[in-house]
């Protein structure tokens, strides 16, 4: 008969790696969520359409406004945009992961987003794509009855856009803050590149719902029962 000694088993349990869990995100972005270049003097907001066509965001006149953060004139410059492809569904935008299993309340470790696919770049001067990288995450997600009921995370969010067709330019980095509190979410970028001709200075002004994140009464009826 084999005797397990309790010490050597304490070691092997220490020696487990911590269980991990994804917690896949989605977005639906409210509608006052904007997109600015301050070159060309333009921003768009989701929920605004442009030339009669809902589809299109902008471009509307940033010096038309008293406060650009708070927009209530809305001139129409330039060609209509499709900033926002997907309007509000911000669907499939990243991943929360988190050490832990179960119901509790847990630690996060990393978050990925991609949102060039649904804030585009390509109307903008320099008419390119992005990457999105999310470093220094700071929080928690809270398990409940099997559901996510509550995030908190403070992380620090890098925009790289794709210059590298201009000589010298290569990637231009654009640095905020992504922030999580219960079931929202608030993305804030406001960054400057010097250049030749003047400063290309970007702004994404996004806020949301994190799709998913409530109470287990919440999702109970998600499969269409009443």
């Amino acid at each position: 008969m084999t005797i397990r000694h309790p010490l050597a088993f304490a070691l092997v349990l220490a020696a487990a790696p911590a269980v991990a869990a994804d917690f896949p995100l989605s977005f639906t972005a409210d509608g006052a969520s904007r997109w600015y270049e301050f070159y060309t003097d333009s921003f768009a907001q989701l929920d605004k359409g442009y030339g009669g066509d809902p589809a299109l965001d902008g471009y509307f006149r940033i010096g038309a406004e008293a406060d650009p953060f708070a927009p209530s004139v809305f001139e129409e410059a330039g060609d209509g945009a499709d900033v926002f492809p997907h309007e509000r569904a911000f669907a499939d935008i990243g991943t929360i992961s988190y050490d832990g299993s179960g119901d509790g309340t847990f630690p996060i470790t990393a978050v990925t987003l991609d949102v060039s696919p649904h804030v585009t770049a390509e109307y903008g001067v320099l008419g390119t794509d992005y990457r999105t990288t999310v470093s220094q995450p700071v929080g928690t997600v809270t398990v409940s009855g099997g559901v996510v009921t509550d995030i908190r995370l403070e992380a620090a969010i890098r925009f790289e856009l794709d210059a590298n067709y201009i000589p010298s330019m290569g990637w231009l980095p654009y640095d905020g803050t992504l922030s999580m509190a219960g079931d929202r979410f608030d993305l804030f970028v406001d960054d400057e590149y010097a250049f030749t001709h003047g400063n290309l200075r970007y702004v994404w002004d996004l806020t949301g719902g994190i799709d998913g994140v409530g109470s287990a009464a919440d999702r109970i009826f998600d499969s269409g029962f009443e």
